[in-house]
């Protein structure tokens, strides 16, 4: 007997109520260029047709496994499709990326020139509009301003990790109810695990939340949510971050958080070398 040997990638996406955003990731992914992956989805109970319109996707998708969740928490749903993985490398995508048809291919080879235990890729906006371009560009470098200052992070959108590491780090803290990703990246750091940002290729990351509740209150919003993240307060992720197609409300924000937040960065200024390494990321990211 043959024994069959493990795919690269695991693509492993947590779900919730995701009927019309989930289907266009998976119609990417039957896409790729480089098929050396299996795709597993992890459902919180949909109460829509998650699950059902992607059980449509198995014959494209021969590699698709469908979990069931009982709690609807996306750490919990991380960490059971990692449980069920076989692959070399796990990849979390959220269930509202879409991936351009070269994005896996173009991801295991920057991982064969440069290997890295954990890394995330730059975004792409949905659109083609100059606001949403400087949204992705203001999410890119803060990715690669808090890797400079010590602090990395990630988008838990599009989080990369050798699985032969992954339980080792620990997973994805369910407690956490804001920055789970950050803290799963900074959980692995710590333990002197190496995490490499990639540029290219990049994913393409929904903004639907900064269109449901509006940019700025939603920026503020995560502000205070980054706050009580640095200072170890309790998240209620249902009420404050809730997941899936059921975005957040636009409930008000306290500005004095956002005020404090703003006098933190101003009084840790990033030193000379960084400060230069930033301007020549600015610099790359506007010529794009």
């Amino acid at each position: 007997m043959v024994k069959q040997s493990s795919p690269f990638f695991s693509i492993i996406i947590p779900a919730l109520n995701e009927e019309k955003s989930l289907p266009l990731l998976l119609k990417d992914l039957s896409n790729q260029t480089l098929q050396d992956f299996e795709v597993i989805l992890v459902d919180g109970q949909s109460k829509d047709k998650t699950v059902e319109k992607a059980k449509k996707f198995q014959k494209l998708l021969p590699s698709l496994t469908i979990l069931s969740s009982k709690i609807k928490n996306v750490s919990v749903q991380r960490n059971m499709g990692a449980e069920e993985a076989k692959g070399i490398c796990l990849l979390f995508n959220d269930a509202d990326n879409r991936l351009p048809k070269h994005f896996l291919e173009g991801v295991k080879y920057q991982q064969g020139v440069r290997p890295t235990d954990m890394f995330t890729t730059w975004c792409l906006p949905d659109s083609n509009k100059r606001s949403d371009k400087a949204i992705a560009t203001y999410l890119n470098l803060l990715t690669e301003t808090g890797f400079l200052l010590g602090t990395p992070g990630a988008l838990g959108a599009m989080i990369g990790c050798l699985r032969k590491h992954f339980g080792k780090i620990g997973g994805f803290n369910p407690e956490v109810g804001f920055a789970e990703d950050t803290d799963f990246i900074r959980q692995g750091y710590r333990k002197g695990y190496s995490y490499s940002i990639i540029h290219e290729p990049r994913y393409v990351y929904s903004l639907r939340r900064f269109r449901k509740v509006g940019t700025l209150k939603l920026l503020q919003k995560y502000a205070v949510l980054n706050l009580k993240y640095i200072t170890n307060q309790k998240v209620d992720q249902k009420k404050e971050y809730p997941m899936g197609g059921e975005y957040l409300k636009a409930n008000k924000t306290q500005p004095e958080f956002f005020e404090k937040l703003q006098s933190i960065f101003i009084k840790k200024g990033p030193k000379k070398k960084i400060a230069d390494r930033i301007r020549a990321l600015l610099s790359l990211e506007e010529s794009n």
